[in-house]
This record gives structure tokens, C-alpha cells and sequence, in this order.
């Protein structure tokens, strides 16, 4: 079982033609609401992790206080800190709740300083994702993936451009292979040992 770290799970929102309809409409003062899947139970996702339905259910179904007393801001790009400051969020999560498997979000876009630099990006055509930020412990299944454990805490959401561990994903992809080269071939084992050896000695 590993330290308890921050978690971060992305995934793309819709923007259908409804939406940059409203944006583009100088007489529509309605909420600009953004929608999309905010996270999966018990599948593997992008970042090789897994999210048992009875932990994920009982963080979205505490997360509903927080939307009902109208306190789920989520930041535009992850916040350094775990406190989503009033500085700095853009949205207030007004739905989350479970599809299956799925826990599907609905948005409202605020009109704080982060939140119109959200809709000049949406306006614009760009495309953002929700990233969900938790705080928790996971435990290795095998080289590539991970269980999230029972001591789970879902922060709130982020609306980012990009997921913020593609490099990271990449890198422990490349180590990964490199590990199992190695295991699969005595004569590269060899040479590292050699190799280590030299280190010490001079």
C-alpha cells in the first residue's frame, strides 16, 4: 500500500452545438452549463487505476452535501493546494450522480474572472476536460495498474485542457518496458550487473 497522494482523473466534456450557440448569443443570459462523464467504477482507466463501485458510490453520494449547500467550486486548471480557493473557481458543480457505472457531472460556469476565461476558451472552440481531484491511497495489482483503497476522499472537479500525468504515464510506460526487457533477456541482466559493479568500484 502506498502514502495517501492526490488523484487526478480526466476526462473530456461536451461541447454540442447547443452550447456555442448560447456563448455566441449576445441576447442569452441563461447559465452556461457544461456536462460529460466525471468518472467510471471498476474498469481500469487512462492513468491504470480502479475505482471499486462501493468506494466511488459513497464519495459521489457525500459530495451531494456539498452540492446542495451550493459549495462545489472547482478551479480552472489544478490548484497547487488542496482547497479550491473562491479566487480561482470557475464553475459550481450542480449534479453528480451515477449511470451505471458511470458518475456523470453537470457544470454551471461562473461569472468570476476564471469562469469568463472559460468561456472565451469555449467560445472559441477549444476543448476542456473535467478532472477530478481526489486524495487517497492506492495498492499495485500488477506492473501497470492500481486499486484505489477505502480511505478515498473526493475533493471536487477541475476544468483542465489536457490530462496533467500524460508525461508521467508515458515515463512509468517506458520504465515498465525497459524492466521487462531486461527480466526477459539473461545477457541484458548480465551487462547491468557488470555495469553497476564498475559504478561501485571506480
Amino acid at each position: 500500500m502506498e502514502n495517501k497522494k492526490i488523484l487526478r482523473e480526466y476526462r473530456e466534456l461536451n461541447t454540442d452545438k447547443t452550447l456555442i450557440e448560447q456563448l455566441n448569443d449576445p441576447n442569452y443570459n441563461g447559465p452556461i452549463v457544461l456536462k460529460g462523464i466525471f468518472q467510471e467504477a471498476g474498469i481500469r482507466n487512462q492513468n491504470g487505476r480502479i475505482y471499486p463501485f462501493p468506494v466511488l458510490k459513497r464519495e459521489i453520494d457525500k459530495f451531494q452535501e456539498l452540492i446542495e449547500e451550493g459549495r462545489a467550486f472547482g478551479a480552472l486548471d489544478h490548484p497547487e493546494s488542496s482547497i479550491v480557493e473562491l479566487n480561482n473557481a470557475c464553475h459550481l458543480i450542480k449534479k453528480m450522480y451515477f449511470d451505471g457505472n458511470k458518475v456523470l457531472i453537470e457544470t454551471q460556469v461562473l461569472d468570476t474572472d476564471s469562469g469568463k476565461n472559460l468561456k472565451a476558451i469555449l467560445k472559441a472552440g477549444g476543448k476542456v476536460g473535467i478532472s477530478s481531484r481526489s486524495y487517497g491511497s492506492t495498492t499495485a495489482i500488477d506492473e501497470e495498474t492500481e486499486q484505489v483503497n477505502d480511505d478515498l476522499s473526493l475533493l471536487t472537479g477541475d476544468i483542465v485542457s489536457q490530462p496533467s500525468v500524460k508525461s508521467a504515464i508515458l515515463s512509468e510506460s517506458l520504465i515498465y518496458k525497459h524492466k521487462k526487457l531486461v527480466n526477459e533477456n539473461p545477457k541484458l541482466n548480465k551487462i547491468n550487473e557488470i555495469l553497476d559493479y564498475i559504478k561501485k568500484e571506480y
